[in-house]
């Protein structure tokens, strides 16, 4: 498995060479040597690494027939940005602009590019429930902390009772989802990042009880990725809007199956779901009494296997007084390879 990098470098989608050195010099301004791609079969990999993605109109119709996923900091230039408005909607792009307004092309890239740019993602998702996906996120986040990362832990899940609840972290200040739903525009990093909760080293962006989904995810998710180094989320396999676009977002989706013929058959129809907007899926399995070997699991699902937790005599109580997953070998034997793959070692 070859996840790819993250990158902090802009991407220029043109055939033009004249729009490709205006969109040089636009980028040089806000501070970047941009990646120009002509032939849109190629985008796809920079098209979800990029810190953002500067799109001159006449490559519009060509990008929308290759079914991209969305991503924010998209900008489209466009000799008539009228003409151009209702197919840079349909790209996703929050801004759509004329050649001459040079200020406001590098203004875009400006805010697209603040923070480092380069957040590692990482979904975890359970093919049933108490599968425990939500303790190998938090223990994932956790080991990058030891690692000396910056990680933040996305809760996906709005019924799921809240992620401050894994991680202990329900008493510490910061915003949580419902402070941060409904944001639009640009979300500035710096301020995501002091604004979230912080518990032993893990930010945390939680729901809260009420079980209220979300509506603004982009923005936040989007400040995210340009403000830590490591983005793990845990996502239900329902897959809302906040999951496939935390999905869309990530190096590797990690699916956690019981070793029962009955997990295996609704990682199945997960694994089918999640290839419409993951590039690069793998597993980790649950050992259960007189279970399917770990091996067959993978054969029947066509993937690699990560690796295998067992039982933890200790984790359910740890979980309840608030210690967090990282007492558990299993669990964080499970969390390192997950990190070690994507290359976060």
């Amino acid at each position: 498995m070859d996840p790819r990098p993250l990158s902090s470098v802009p991407l220029v989608v043109t055939r033009d060479a004249s729009f490709a050195e205006s969109a040089r010099r636009w980028c040089a301004a806000a501070g970047h040597e941009p990646e120009t791609i002509a032939d849109v079969e190629r985008v796809r990999r920079a098209w979800r690494s990029a810190s953002s993605v500067l799109v001159d109109s006449r490559s519009l119709d060509a990008l929308l027939a290759v079914d991209l996923p969305r991503r924010d900091e998209v900008v489209v230039v466009a000799p008539d940005p009228r003409e151009a408005w209702r197919s840079a909607l349909d790209l996703g792009a929050r801004d759509v602009l004329s050649a001459d307004e040079d200020a406001a092309i590098v203004g875009a890239l400006v805010r697209a590019l603040d923070g480092s740019g380069e957040a590692c993602a990482i979904t975890i998702v359970g093919a049933c429930g108490g599968v425990g996906a939500s303790t190998l996120a938090a223990a994932a986040a956790g080991l990058a902390a030891r690692r000396d990362l910056a990680p933040v832990l996305v809760d996906g899940d709005p019924l799921g009772g809240g992620l401050d609840l894994v991680t202990g972290a329900e008493a510490v200040d910061g915003s949580r989802w419902n402070d941060l739903d409904g944001a639009v525009g640009h979300v500035g990093a710096a301020e995501l990042v002091e604004s979230l909760p912080v518990h032993r080293g893990i930010a945390l962006v939680s729901f809260g009880r009420s079980g209220r989904p979300v509506h603004g995810s982009a923005p936040v998710i989007g400040a995210a990725m340009r403000g830590f180094d490591v983005v793990v989320a845990d996502v239900p396999r329902h897959l809302d809007d906040l999951g496939r676009e935390l999905v869309s977002r990530s190096v590797l989706t990690v699916v956690v199956v019981p070793r029962r013929l009955r997990g295996v058959v609704a990682a199945r129809a997960l694994v089918e779901r999640l290839g419409s907007w993951s590039g690069s899926i793998a597993l980790v399995t649950r050992s259960t009494p007189s279970g399917m070997p770990t091996a067959a699991v993978g054969r029947e699902l066509g993937l690699p296997v990560l690796a295998d937790v067992g039982s933890s005599r200790r984790l359910a109580a740890d979980l309840e007084h608030g210690l967090g997953p990282l007492r558990a070998r299993s669990v964080v034997g499970a969390a390192r390879r997950v990190l070690d793959t994507v290359g976060l070692r």
